[in-house]
């Protein structure tokens, strides 16, 4: 006997086989409101329903008009109470609806548990102390946003380019920048420029009204079970790190994490420069040229000629603003990377699903070196976390598929399981432009096609290619390779996959275990 077999045999926490209420089987529930997470998994023991767990409530943008009918489709499916619900992190597009829909949430709707990660534990003072500093990068982040708009606006912005060579493309371009920028902004801020108010709204909403602060917050290496109504299954949770250098790495080197790596560096000069102050509350250290380059009297020549409306295209007044783009990725990262990371496990079969929220590397990374409570690694080396992978046979695509949000020999090289199918939040209707450049990436799609033989289930596959060059769209790809499948996958998988086809509300997929 391999010395792998006999750590599984052997592996302490082995399952209790005689129980009639043991999960059989799952549904994981993946809401279609447009790019963002919303996910309902319900836990069976046969036919009957014994736990249901709520994963996030976001989208990228959508009215209440809009998103009411899949909020009422969602309240209807759980009755009305769900026994775990799980917020990963605060970004717009997992927690906006709670704010969007409230009257959904805080009327007759019961929440029995609430987990989030440990970084988001108010209490704690070195969690007050980070999230002001952070705070004041978000506000810096939403005066640069809107400076620039502003900037842009204005005539004589216009005039600087429009006659030179490719001036229309370079306004085009500059234009371009200021949405992307100002969808970072929303996706932290909701817009709101000029000064931080805490919290996304959606976030307060469920801390304070619906879980009126009685939360649970996880630490990587936790492992969680005997929950009531889950017999049978097992929580480790993965992430976040608690090491601020993990949290701050966006991607790996080749090989580590799917292109896009990039070191971004002078965000925290820009935070300090876009608010006028440093940490002392004035101005030293924050101008971009040392004391002896400047003027030792006010030239008006040197001024004059510098207004001249002829000289516009010379001027520099809103150029600093475009390297606000460093600062609004650093900000996504730190977020994402503090993700709240679960993988569930069926002790019956030791089948994993795994549910990462937006985690990037810097995140994935840590989670193979995790001391495991309880759990000691096998004789030949391998790592629980490893084999977690190993076992995995559903993948919440994180980051909404894409570059960074997917570990390459740390992660979807380890999902090595036969009956592998992943599932990925992104909707090109409902999709800030610029995203699209990054989401999904193309190399991780097209290895993640050929590992799950086709059960790659995307929200909306409309608009999305499979190849660099937008000649082959996905679905035809999907199709293709479902069509290799032998007579039992396709049975099995015609089997345990759904989609609403009367509204396009969901896409279900059983789990079994």
């Amino acid at each position: 006997m391999s010395p792998f077999v006999s750590y599984i045999i052997n592996y302490q926490l082995m399952p209790n086989t005689n129980s009639a209420n043991k999960v059989t089987h799952a549904v994981v529930r993946m809401y279609c409101m447009g790019t963002g997470d919303c996910f309902i998994i319900k836990f069976f023991a046969g036919d009957n329903v014994r736990f249901k767990m709520m994963i996030d409530c976001g989208v990228w943008t959508g009215g209440k008009d809009r998103l009411t009918p899949f909020m009422e489709d969602l309240k209807e499916y759980v009755e009305g109470e769900v026994d775990l619900l799980v917020i990963t992190h605060e970004h717009l597009d997992h927690v906006s609806v709670f704010e969007t829909c409230s009257d959904v949430f805080t009327n007759n709707f019961t929440v029995k548990k609430i987990w989030m990660s440990w970084s988001e534990n108010d209490s704690l003072s070195k969690i007050k102390r980070w999230k002001t500093e952070y705070g004041e990068k978000k506000r810096a982040l939403a005066l640069a946003s809107e400076r620039l708009e502003e900037a842009l606006m204005r005539p004589e912005e216009r005039e600087a380019f429009i006659n030179g060579a490719d001036g229309l493309a370079i306004m085009g371009a500059r234009k371009h920048f200021a949405a992307a920028l100002s969808n970072f902004s929303m996706l932290h801020m909701q817009g709101v420029a000029g000064q931080y108010k805490g919290m996304l709204e959606g976030m307060r909403i469920v801390k304070k009204e619906i879980a009126n602060d009685n939360i649970e917050y996880m630490y990587p290496g936790n492992i969680i079970e005997d929950l009531p109504g889950l017999e049978g299954v097992r929580f480790y949770v993965l992430g976040p790190p608690e090491k601020w250098d993990d949290v701050e790495t966006e991607g790996g080197g080749e090989g580590e994490s799917y292109t896009h790596n990039k070191i971004l560096k002078g965000e925290e000069a820009f935070a300090v420069a876009i608010t006028g102050t440093n940490a002392a509350g004035g101005t030293d250290g924050i101008l971009p040229f040392e004391a002896f380059y400047e003027s030792a009297s006010d030239n008006n020549n040197v001024r004059k000629s510098y207004d001249d409306p002829d000289c516009a295209w010379r001027t520099i007044e809103n150029e600093w603003l475009f390297s606000a783009g460093n600062l609004a990725l650093r900000i996504g990262t730190l977020t994402n990377n503090l993700s709240l990371v679960i993988a569930i496990e069926f002790e019956e079969n030791r089948r994993v699903m795994l549910f990462p929220g937006d985690a990037e590397y810097g995140s994935w990374r840590t989670w193979h070196n995790i001391s495991w409570e309880g759990i000691e690694k096998p004789e030949d080396g391998v790592h629980f976390t490893q084999d977690l992978l190993r076992r995995t046979v559903f993948y919440k695509i994180a980051h909404h598929m894409s570059h960074n949000g997917t570990a390459e020999r740390l992660g979807l090289n380890m999902m090595e399981h036969k009956d592998l199918a992943a599932m990925g939040s992104l909707d090109y209707k409902v999709i800030p432009p610029a995203w699209k450049g990054t989401m999904p990436n193309r190399e991780m799609l097209q290895e993640l096609l050929r590992k799950t033989k086709g059960r790659l289930m995307i929200m909306n596959e409309k608009g999305i290619f499979y190849d660099f060059h937008d000649q082959e769209p996905i679905a035809g790809k999907i199709k293709q390779a479902r069509s290799k499948m032998n007579v039992g996958e396709k049975a099995a998988f015609e089997d345990d996959f759904k989609k609403d086809e009367t509204n396009g509300y969901y896409i279900d997929y059983k789990v079994k275990a």
